[in-house]
């Protein structure tokens, strides 16, 4: 279930693009621990003229200054409830550090937001979360038994 949308300003080279979904794949599948057939990540590119950056169009503020001084990319995620706050902080460090190194923006631009869903208000396939983790659960033990 875990979904995240990373926003950046249009003009990344595709093979960044693409490395960047990869190794945000790989980091969210390892600190969370989920399979990465439940992960959805995707990629915002942003108009430049249709974004604001230090008080002026983006394509002006890349033009003045530069990308790598310029851009902010930003992170929305959304994870479900109930993970330890040190998993939180650690896929935080990470995926800043892979969208850092991936695009040559400093880390200190790099903007991450997790939204934690409560399970009776995340429906899969129709059905909220919270009767399917129990149902998971439930058969987990039966196997265990």
């Amino acid at each position: 279930m875990p979904v995240a949308k990373i926003n950046l300003l249009k003009g990344h080279q595709r093979e960044t693009l693409r490395q960047i979904l990869v190794e945000v794949s790989e980091a969210m599948s390892r600190i969370l621990k989920a399979p990465e057939d439940r992960l959805i990540i995707s990629i915002n590119e942003v108009d430049l003229d249709l974004q604001i950056i230090n008080g002026r169009i983006a394509r002006e503020a890349l033009e003045l200054h530069g990308r790598e001084a310029v851009e902010i990319p930003f992170v929305q995620m959304v994870l479900m409830e109930g993970r330890p706050k040190e998993q939180l902080h650690q896929i935080i460090q990470e995926l800043t550090a892979i969208i850092s190194k991936a695009t040559k923006v400093d880390p200190q631009r790099i903007r991450v937001h997790i939204n934690l869903a409560q399970p009776d208000t995340w429906g899969i396939g129709g059905v909220p979360a919270s009767i399917l983790r129990k149902a998971e659960l439930d058969a987990r033990a039966k196997l265990a038994s």
